[in-house]
């Protein structure tokens, strides 16, 4: 039997006609009658109970990467809703669809000093935009909450994905279950969009230039079959780190060393992790950029006033292999790159590797990559980076490596709260007691604030947090982590484990 509150029966039966499989459910009164109706909902849903919402969202994020469908996430009334809101801005960066779902007090409680009643609606506000699906006393009220829902569900596709808040008022009584079957709903056909075209005026600008450039940012859908043959054939640069998942990141870190200068740059994806070329691009005198992607955004990264072309990527890559020709300057420039030092051959499924140092290490260590990488480049914070690794691990097959620095590892530490957690989550946390990447930014050593307050330096271990959460623990000492990452991965991947393993290595800055 589902929930006697129709609000609450009409949202499960949204989820379901939406295919929203995925939910991150935390604990509390008021949230209980949503999560009856979801564990009602048997094999419809596959709930993820997480106790810390700090969490919860990256977890979803997690699931999304691994999934690629809308997650949805339920919480209870009060402080659990902020709580959620960093993992909500980072899926907002990243154009990740998460479907928020906060229980509510009625809005005749708030201002009365009742318990854990604070002003909800418009909260996530401006990372997701809010949808109040009030209780139902009639028919007429029926039909608005409905449509409501039909419309923020619709919205998860906007703007080339986004998150959605759906805040549920619940008076009491809370926990009378007498509905024998949901309501029916229709979900909209989608039309599917026409492939794009170049532009005629880029069409001859790229056709004609001597040293074109494609720059991939943080890029977390498949692997783009079109830019390894744009390289093969010589016919454009291509600027990919390792978050890009294009699996050849050494063109990137020879060009924010050699600095050259291209004729016209095509510009897709996220987050760059390097600053170095990008800041040069923007030295550049009328450099024409031209942004692709699925949003309504249009980024001007490079300060050049790009054009915007609103499509998907893939579709305009592919007619380039079709019609550029093989560029000279551009073989000369590939012609400099060497075969890897260190090869990248472990039996994970995909890394997770934390913001600051970690992120940047990867990109240098292993520059040719074959396995997908993520990064919580949205916001580029250090929270959430266990947890989102942990929520991926939930549904992956294989193990996942876990990349980590300390200062992102002990704040994130409640990703490993999870009973459900298994041994295919495999953690490598790079302990140098501080955050490292303070150390080596110019300038910075000239304070004396730098070591406690700047760095924050501490003495540290997850030993105890390994106990705590029944995670099998092993620590290393390493003078060099670039030299020893082999026989450290080796130690880390190899031990048998039926929960999260970490391998805690110590080492100087």
């Amino acid at each position: 039997m589902y929930s006697k509150k129709a609000n609450i029966n009409l949202l499960t039966a949204r989820l379901i006609a939406h295919d929203i499989r995925d939910i991150v459910v935390c604990p509390g009164s008021r949230n209980a009658p949503i999560v009856h109706n979801l564990y009602e909902a048997g094999s419809k849903f596959q709930l993820h109970p997480i106790t810390d919402e700090r969490s919860a969202a990256f977890v979803a994020i997690g699931l999304w990467i691994k999934r690629k469908r809308p997650i949805a996430i339920c919480v209870t009334s009060g402080s659990a809703l902020l709580n959620c809101l960093p993992g909500i801005a980072e899926a907002a960066f990243r154009h990740i669809p998460l479907v928020m779902i906060s229980a509510d007090r009625p809005l005749s409680l708030q201002g009365q000093l009742d318990g854990q009643t604070i002003p909800q609606q418009g909260a996530c506000l401006p990372y997701a935009r809010c949808w109040q699906i009030d209780e139902i006393e009639e028919d007429a009220q029926a039909w608005e909450v409905n449509h409501d829902l039909q419309t923020a569900f619709a919205a998860l596709s906007d703007n080339g994905g986004q998150p959605i808040h759906l805040n549920i008022p619940i008076s009491e009584p809370l926990f009378e279950f007498t509905t024998k079957e949901l309501p029916k709903v229709e979900v909209s056909t989608k039309v599917n969009k026409p492939v794009a075209k170049l532009p005629k005026h880029w069409q001859e600008l790229l056709y004609n230039a001597h040293l074109p450039l494609l720059i991939v940012g943080q890029y977390e859908e498949s692997f783009i079959p079109a830019i390894q043959q744009l390289r093969a054939n010589n016919q454009l640069l291509v600027y990919a780190e390792n978050i890009s998942n294009q699996q050849d990141a050494r063109m990137a870190l020879w060009l924010d060393e050699q600095k050259l200068s291209p004729d016209s740059v095509i510009h897709i994806g996220g987050c760059l992790v390097n600053k170095f070329f990008k800041q040069h691009l923007r030295t550049i005198s009328q450099l024409p950029v031209l942004r692709i992607d699925e949003t309504d955004e249009c980024p001007d990264t490079f300060f050049q006033k790009a054009e915007k072309l609103t499509c998907n990527p893939a579709e305009i890559l592919q007619q380039l292999v079709d019609t550029l020709p093989t560029k000279n300057e551009v073989a000369a420039a590939y012609s400099q790159l060497r075969p890897p030092e260190h090869t990248f051959d472990y039996p994970i499924e995909a890394m997770f590797v934390g913001n600051s140092t970690a992120v940047r290490w990867t990109n240098r260590q292993w520059p040719v990559l074959n396995v997908p990488i993520y990064c919580n480049r949205g916001t580029n914070g250090i929270e959430g980076s266990l947890s989102t690794a942990a929520g991926y691990s939930l549904v992956a097959e294989e193990k996942i490596l876990c990349i980590i620095g300390d200062l992102s590892f002990f704040y994130d530490a409640n990703g490993l709260w999870n009973q459900h957690l298994d041994g295919k989550l495999r953690i490598l946390l790079i302990n140098n007691q501080c955050g490292a990447i303070f150390h080596h930014l110019p300038g910075l050593k000239e304070t004396p604030a730098l070591p406690h307050l700047v760095a924050a330096a501490h003495h540290n271990s997850a030993k105890g947090i390994a106990e705590s959460y029944h995670c099998t623990y092993l620590s290393a000492e390493s003078s060099c982590v670039e030299e020893d990452a082999h026989h450290l991965l080796i130690k880390l991947l190899n031990i048998e484990s039926t929960r999260p393993v970490i391998l805690e290595v110590f080492t100087p800055i």
